[in-house]
């Protein structure tokens, strides 16, 4: 069995490197984040149509997620991410090839395996660096590697489209994925413990851990939140056209830059806040967010629900993932990530395809209802949580 790394320093070449590498990708990823649905409406596609396409990434991720998870804990880590990344430049190449809704459909799934063996490895990849103790804090650092895709990534696609066209799009997404693939050759392989058979017949076992309140709840927490905000954003920007909303990508740019902004502070927060107080507070926020946009026809509406949900899941994801791997073994944590990123993959898939129906069936404004009320079930979810697994 290997020994785990137990170096005290946080910020070692890896940590930034592994951080630089998520960011590309997911940058790739998200630049279609509000594009996509134009797109397929420009192929003459509908709503319904938009939210499939959209959905099936994470559709696709999410029957790749668990066994990924194995094969992490079993293998290695950076063999399988250079392999993520290698099929999401392929898939991006393949964009700028071929046009049709089909088409677009079965490349949407390929991406999706492509990014779930990307972002489940560069996650385990950066917690095998972060040191023992410093676990919250490195995940809440780490997950700025997502929020500054998710501020820039649909800025950049907007942009691109309404200037260049949705070519232009894609060859920008095979750019970034390109560098992101290059780059990850120079990571090294973090020494962890590895899942021996013995561990695979026990409690290592995916079944086993899937049983842990403690991973289970705070993944059914995040999946409640995520699938909500999935209607956000595949159709905040088509929103925003039927309402004439000049400006509609900057919903993005505000939230991720206050999910950064409060990432960064987040150490300080922990020290100064009790964990149930911070994960309430951005539970209300997300709630608040979501409630706000049935109200909004004017962009600063927008901006203000974008900035409260921004500082609402800064706050959250971290607490949560923490949580979940604390409750597992340092040779489960392939699998206690795979797990919590599955969770995030069923909601932004599932929820996608379900907003779609109900905003071509009752409107926008009832699908933001609908969101709200999944937004209060997290609430009352994790109040559940805390008053019957005393773990937090």
């Amino acid at each position: 069995m290997e020994k785990v790394n137990s170096s005290n320093r946080l910020w070692s070449k890896d940590f930034y490197l592994v951080m630089v590498v998520s960011t590309l990708a997911m940058t790739a990823i998200t630049t279609q984040m509000g594009t996509l649905p134009l797109y397929v409406a420009s192929l003459g596609g509908t709503k319904s149509v938009s939210g499939a396409i959209v959905g099936v990434l994470g559709i696709a991720a999410l029957c790749c997620r668990l066994p990924i998870g194995v094969a992490l804990d079993r293998y290695g880590r950076k063999g399988l991410l250079c392999l993520g990344l290698g099929i999401l430049l392929l898939d991006f190449g393949l964009l700028t090839l071929f046009h049709g809704l089909l088409v677009l459909f079965c490349l949407r799934i390929i991406q999706g395996v492509g990014n779930s063996l990307q972002a489940t490895a560069a996650a385990t990849l950066a917690v095998d660096t972060i040191p023992e103790g410093k676990l919250a804090v490195g995940l809440g650092y780490f997950s700025i590697a997502q929020a500054v895709p998710s501020a820039i990534g649909p800025l950049i696609g907007l942009t691109i489209v309404e200037n260049y066209g949705f070519s232009a799009l894609f060859r920008v997404a095979v750019l970034l994925s390109g560098t992101a693939f290059l780059l990850s050759f120079s990571l090294k392989e973090q020494p962890f413990s590895r899942m021996s058979t013995v561990t695979t017949r026990n409690r290592g076992r995916m079944q086993e851990i899937l049983r842990i309140k403690a991973v289970l709840f705070p993944s059914g927490i995040l999946f409640l939140i995520c699938f909500a905000n999935s209607g956000i954003v595949a159709f905040i920007a088509q929103y925003a056209s039927e309402h004439h909303i000049v400006g509609a990508g900057y919903y993005f740019t505000v939230m991720s830059v206050m999910t950064v902004l409060t990432r960064v502070a987040f150490p300080r927060l922990l020290e100064k806040i009790q964990s149930n107080t911070l994960i309430y507070s951005s539970l209300v926020l997300i709630l608040g967010s979501f409630c706000l946009l049935p109200f909004t026809s004017q962009l600063t509406g927008l901006l203000v629900a974008a900035a409260c949900y921004g500082v609402g899941y800064a706050g959250l994801l971290p607490v949560m993932n923490t949580i979940v791997l604390e409750a597992v073994t340092e040779e489960e944590r392939g699998q206690g990530t795979a797990i919590f990123s599955a969770a995030l993959d069923v909601a932004y898939g599932s929820g996608a395809f379900l907003w779609g129906i109900i905003a071509s069936l009752f409107g926008f404004q009832v699908m933001f209802w609908g969101c709200g009320l999944f937004a209060l079930a997290a609430i009352i979810l994790y109040h559940h949580f805390q008053h019957n697994c005393h773990l937090c």
